[in-house]
């Protein structure tokens, strides 16, 4: 394993749904990832705070683009206030 399959954890939510919509916002960029947690916090709320909430997992070498696409505004389109 090279230092380029690494995979490092992007973010945690306490909300699926959002961590589901971080996660297709990544997939549509192309950025290959996937949810940790997802089934045992969906199963079971209560655990949500224990395990450290729904993480989003990326490869190492992805990481930067991540934040770069997060921290765009894609609401609708609209220009910014």
């Amino acid at each position: 394993m090279n230092d380029d399959d690494k995979i490092v954890t992007l973010a945690s939510y306490y909300d699926p749904m959002l961590a589901e919509i971080i996660r297709g916002r990544l997939e549509a960029n192309s950025i290959p990832c996937f949810i940790a947690d997802g089934n045992t916090i969906n199963a079971n709320p209560l655990y949500n705070q224990a395990i450290g909430g729904i993480k989003i997992k990326v490869f190492e070498h992805d990481l930067e683009r991540c934040r770069e696409i997060l921290a765009e505004d894609n609401s609708a389109g609209l220009p910014p206030e």
